[in-house]
């Protein structure tokens, strides 16, 4: 068989295909329609805008639920105005967020035995003489203004003809019936005034409540108007979220999540049932953005000018990630949500003010407006700082990265590994990235299985993946992991790819899927120039003379799985080969790590098929598929050049595996294979070794997520890996003494 030279000849231009739905009503910030929507995504808004909903008016300026800080939401171009409502002593609704009136007015003072100053003890009479704002300039000074002196507190009808008036009858009505089981008759008294100010029918009107009863009641009173069922966390606490969706679907046409609740599987709960999703309360930037990434259809916060800036603008949508780090150069990546132009910012300064290179890339359609940027001349061994927006927004995101020590330096160093993130029903949050985040690498290697492209999840709820805009899909949907987001903008990141970034067990000369799932994984991650050229994806990263990183491309030359093993047949193709062997020969640094995306000795794929290198006849002895010829070419060429210090680290096999080899049986070890996962994909626990290459299993334990961290001393001429828990536990920790 004739080996080939590149992943397959003439790779055709990527075609996009653009899918079109049915037209949607313009509203105030609407989403673009980006062809690079998959089209069956639900991490997408159902509506065709993103309501931005003034919580308590803009409480951030003004003191809440005053006609000022309603005024002040509407200047800054809120869709919505949310209005508290409770209950008075003679049966009046104001505008109140507690149902005390000690924290926000002055009723201590006015009123000071009448503790514990509920609502429902008072008249609307007595309610009026309130200074409601006051507070305020008390509690934030330096947004204290002379206006808020003396303002009161607004009733129902009040509230709602102030911002039908100074709203221009643009901005909407969001109004939640506080405690209701203590305020009988509540649900009755809202949709009285709604009628006697003519804006039940309003087409921006919401009611929402924590409270199921009153919500079905109101649905009751008026069956046409739209209805919000809020959560807290302990309200979904043991709960199917896809059969509470389709329970609440009947009465709600949304539902309002705290914040924290807001993950891929409740937003595909929530759309497929067509409920709204409106998070509270979303007061950061960074929380916004997050949220958007999630594509929930509107949300709460206090500062509203800010979630109005950054939906008018592009932004830079799913953090960023520094990538290929040499003692010299850095590959930078981050994606805007539309066409815009990046700007990135390095220094050795976290405030920018010193020394400070800037780099510029257009984001486009293409690339679903990815950017990858190559910044050179850095200094070794140096922390760099750099932070990216896209040009015409304020909004920046920042991260950090280490340059490899000097040349011929040996300096301590740590890494974590693992892979298999987004399969078999596991998708994001996952919890191993935080964990992975909290040792402070000084890299992270993605070891393949970045998404699953042919599994379910709410980013493609019907796989396989088949177009781009699939692909691109999946990575967008594990960008949403905040654990992930912090660990790529920690640290720099060295991504393989393995079958899952295609489909099962792909071999990439023979696969039309390939295409695809590789122009995706170039586009999302930062990738350089020598791995991406060509499409050969291998490169050998150095960390001075303390490790040589020698990364494979296990995919892209491979004959079929199903191909009978032998001399002709290949996994790496001849040239990676004899590459492999170049620079295991060439390198002089104390530890050479091969990072393969399958496993030696671990039989994977099916009988006939195999998929790594281990052709697993001690399972099935007519077993003739695997890569064994290869591998023990290059398992003679480490034992007949005496290359010392070998350790192939992969993922794969979703369990914990650590093994020495004795492959020519002499009663010494020849090299190490170092086995993590899953970070989030389906648990199983170790199996039967194959053993041809004389494997002795250090450790093997499964079902469980993990992730694997190695080290190495120079100073003690020793390296270690330890296999940690989603949580951070080491479960099992072993330093090796390294040979001179």
């Amino acid at each position: 068989m004739k080996m080939k030279k590149s992943l397959i000849a003439g790779l055709a231009t990527l075609s996009l295909s653009v899918t079109s739905g049915a037209p949607l009503a313009v509203l105030a910030h609407p989403i673009q329609n980006a062809a690079t929507d998959n089209g069956q995504s639900t991490l997408r808004p159902i509506t065709s805008d993103v309501a931005v909903i003034a919580h308590r008016g803009a409480s951030a300026y003004g003191p809440e639920h005053t006609l000022a800080a309603y005024k002040q939401a509407m200047t800054m171009k809120a869709d919505y105005v949310e209005f508290d409502l409770q209950m008075t002593k003679d049966g009046q609704l104001i505008a109140m967020h507690d149902e005390t009136l000690a924290r926000t007015t002055n009723a201590k003072e006015l009123y000071p035995d009448r503790a514990p100053w509920r609502v429902k003890d008072f008249t609307l009479e007595e309610i009026s003489r309130l200074d409601a704002g006051s507070w305020f300039n008390k509690t934030y000074p330096n947004m204290a203004k002379t206006e808020y002196i003396g303002q009161h507190v607004p009733t129902l009808e009040e509230a709602i003809k102030f911002v039908k008036k100074h709203g221009n009858g643009k901005v909407g009505l969001y109004m939640e019936t506080k405690a209701p089981n203590v305020y009988p008759g509540m649900e009755e008294k809202v949709i009285e005034i709604l009628k006697e100010t003519n804006v039940l029918d309003d087409e921006k009107l919401f009611l929402e409540s924590f409270s199921e009863e009153s919500l079905r009641k109101l649905k009751t009173l008026a069956p046409n108007v739209k209805l919000i069922q809020l959560y807290s966390g302990s309200m979904l606490t043991g709960k199917d979220v896809y059969q509470e969706m389709k329970r609440i679907s009947d009465y709600a046409a949304g539902v309002g999540p705290s914040k924290e609740l807001v993950v891929p599987k409740l937003m595909e709960a929530a759309h497929q049932n067509q409920l709204l999703v409106h998070p509270w309360t979303v007061n950061s930037e960074d929380d916004m953005v997050s949220l958007l990434s999630l594509g929930v259809d509107g949300e709460f916060t206090n500062n509203t000018d800010q979630l109005v800036d950054l939906l008018e603008k592009p932004y830079i949508s799913h953090g960023v990630a520094s990538g290929d780090v040499t003692d010299s150069s850095a590959i930078l990546w981050a994606r805007t949500n539309v066409e815009a132009r990046v700007q990135f910012e390095i220094s050795t300064d976290s405030s920018f003010k010193h020394d400070t290179i800037v780099k510029t890339s257009r984001a486009d359609v293409a690339h679903d407006y990815t950017v990858n940027v190559e910044v050179n001349g850095l200094k070794a061994d140096t922390k760099y700082y750099y932070r990216a927006h896209a040009v015409s927004s304020q909004y920046t995101v920042n991260g950090s990265f280490k340059t490899a020590p000097e040349e011929n330096s040996l300096k301590p160093m740590s890494i974590v590994w693992g892979g298999d993130t987004g399969g078999q029903g596991e998708i994001p949050p996952y919890k191993s990235f935080k964990a992975m985040s909290a040792i402070n690498p000084d890299f992270f290697l993605f070891s393949g299985d970045t998404i699953y492209a042919d599994n379910k999840t709410p980013a493609v709820p019907n796989p396989p993946s088949e177009t781009i805009q699939d692909f691109w899909a999946k990575y967008k949907e594990n960008r949403t992991d905040a654990g992930l987001r912090s660990l790529l903008q920690k640290t720099g990141t060295f991504a393989i790819w393995d079958d899952h970034e295609v489909t099962n067990d792909f071999s990439g000369p023979s696969q039309p899927l390939t295409q695809a799932g590789l122009g995706a994984f170039k586009d999302y991650w930062p990738i350089s120039s020598e791995r991406s050229s060509a499409n050969k994806l291998y490169h050998k990263y150095s960390w001075g003379k303390s490790m040589d990183m020698i990364i494979l491309n296990n995919r892209g030359y491979r004959s079929p799985n199903t191909m009978a093993d032998g001399p002709d047949k290949t996994m790496l193709g001849e040239e990676q080969v004899k590459w492999l062997e170049q620079q295991l020969l060439e390198s002089d640094a104390k530890v050479k790590f091969v990072a393969t995306s399958v496993p030696i000795s671990v039989p994977t794929g099916k009988a006939t098929a195999r998929d790594g290198w281990a052709n697993g006849n001690q399972v099935n002895p007519n077993d003739l598929t695997g890569y064994e010829n290869e591998f023990k070419k290059i398992s003679d060429f480490i034992i007949e050049k005496g290359i010392k210090n070998v350790y192939f680290v992969t993922t794969d096999v979703h369990f914990a595996e650590v093994i020495k080899y004795d492959a020519n049986h002499d009663g010494k070890t020849d090299y190490h294979e170092l086995i993590s996962g899953p970070i989030g994909a389906v648990k199983i626990n170790p199996g039967t070794l194959d053993p041809t290459f004389g494997p002795e299993r250090l450790y093997a334990e499964g079902n469980f997520f993990n992730f694997g961290v190695f080290h190495v001393d120079p100073a003690k001429n020793q390296a270690g890996v330890e296999i940690r828990d989603e949580n951070g536990k080491v479960h099992f920790s072993q330093t090796f003494q390294l040979e001179d």
